[in-house]
């Protein structure tokens, strides 16, 4: 009963902040996403389950193969999966697909920080030991934090100002890819997950991550001149 308690309740309670703040930024966001005010809870709640559902998934498939733990999460999973539930979403509610991804977004950005947070309560995905020190580590996930929080506070003004058309999404993809590919050299690898004795499989993923996210916002700007190409003619 302790450690359900100690691993357990502080994720459930973080995955339930992470669903108040998707129902929240729906509301404010439903003039554009042209949903009524009652759409918001329950698709705040299919967010939260469909995106735990994808880091679960994610993790196991890295360890195929190998002895896994059910409960094994990884974020890349999101950043991979759940843009098909954007897709759908956009398609069978015949939404504008830009708008569904810029916004939900930062839905996604805010769950993946509580879900690194619920990191310091379980003590999973610690920095390497400092060189020379056995206790102290690197803070990789507080640094994680001060990516999240850079990088929201970035998307949500972008949004708010209306200075986007679908690019964000993309955006994120590389600045996270990005970001792991650095501070992964910095984290303790988990079990199965070294390629070198340098490299782990989250390197691969994020520059994965990269190179799909590049190649999509290209895609998205090569769109919008066309369009604005054809308006001004």
């Amino acid at each position: 009963m302790d450690e359900f308690i100690s691993t357990r309740v502080p994720l459930l309670l973080l995955l339930l902040l992470g669903t108040v703040f998707t129902f929240v930024w729906t509301m404010v966001n439903r003039e554009r996403l042209r949903f009524r005010w009652y759409a918001a809870a329950p698709l705040a709640l299919l967010h939260t389950v469909v995106g735990v559902g994808c880091v679960m998934a994610f993790a196991q498939l890295e360890h195929i193969g190998q002895p896994s733990n059910p409960g094994m999460m990884s974020l890349f999973g999101a950043i991979f999966f759940l843009p098909l539930f954007y897709f759908l979403l956009a398609k069978l509610t015949k939404r504008g697909t830009a708008d569904v991804f810029d916004v939900f977004t930062v839905s996604m950005a805010f769950t993946l920080l509580c879900s690194r947070v619920n990191c310091l309560f379980s003590g999973c995905c610690l920095g390497a030991p400092l060189p020379g020190q056995t206790e102290l580590r690197w803070p990789t996930r507080e640094a994680e934090l001060v990516f999240y929080a850079v990088i929201l506070t970035y998307l949500i003004l972008r949004i708010l100002k209306k200075k986007n058309h679908g690019e964000l999404y993309p955006l994120y993809m590389v600045s996270y890819g990005a970001f792991r590919f650095v501070i992964e050299f910095f984290r303790e690898p988990g079990e199965g997950s070294v390629l070198s004795g340098v490299l782990h499989i989250s390197h691969i993923w994020a520059i994965l991550s990269i190179c799909l996210g590049l190649s999509i916002y290209y895609e998205v700007q090569k769109k919008q001149s066309k369009y604005h190409g054809g308006k001004k003619k």
